[in-house]
């Protein structure tokens, strides 16, 4: 492996999670002032506390996981398995940046319709277009893949752990976002679960 493919895989992975984490804060920042209220916030119930647990703990762990591989010395929970072949954890990284990439469109998409968890009123009105015409989840399908991607890259025990546990509240925060959508849009929403997947 080139010295240069190495410091690819080293440090590509942990730069890639910081610039999405990043990108998703301001975006959500900015949908907030114009709206005039919070783009984020998670329900009060036992499924919405979950969801939100999962999400910080996988993508803090999955932050711990690939800065300490990067700087080296990592524990044997954060050190990738032995074996994976550099070719694999190449194609792992491109599927994160191919997953960035569609989270960044989707959200694009949504523009002042964005939102971070269920909130407490809805959207003026539901985005059907875009990506969201090929997905009814297209951001999510981008996080999932950039989560794989990730554990493909770096597979240590700790990022297949993430990557598990971003899908498991990913799971939980899709369907709670379903229901509160069928509240919200009624038979308009029930047209466009009928024709669009959930995924893809």
């Amino acid at each position: 492996m080139s010295a240069a493919v190495e410091d690819l895989l080293r440090f590509g992975p942990a730069i890639l999670l910081a610039v999405t984490v990043a990108w998703l804060a301001l975006a959500t920042r900015r949908t907030s002032r114009e709206i005039g209220g919070r783009a984020f916030g998670f329900g009060s119930g036992l499924r919405q506390r979950s969801a939100r647990l999962l999400f910080v703990a996988s993508i803090g762990g999955a932050a711990a996981a690939l800065v300490s591989h990067a700087v080296g010395d990592a524990p044997a929970i954060f050190a990738p398995l032995a074996g994976e072949a550099s070719l694999v954890r190449l194609a792992g990284l491109a599927l994160a940046v191919g997953g960035q990439v569609l989270t960044m469109v989707a959200q694009g998409n949504m523009g002042r319709r964005w939102r971070v968890g269920v909130p407490r009123t809805a959207p003026d009105a539901l985005v059907t277009t875009g990506l969201f015409g090929l997905s009814r989840n297209p951001v999510f399908l981008g996080m999932l893949a950039m989560a794989v991607g990730l554990a493909v890259a770096v597979p240590s025990p700790a990022m297949l752990a993430c990557a598990l546990a971003f899908w498991i509240a990913c799971e939980v925060q899709v369907r709670d976002e379903e229901r509160f959508l069928e509240r919200s849009f009624g038979s308009s929403y029930a047209a466009y679960r009928s024709a669009v997947r959930r995924w893809i």
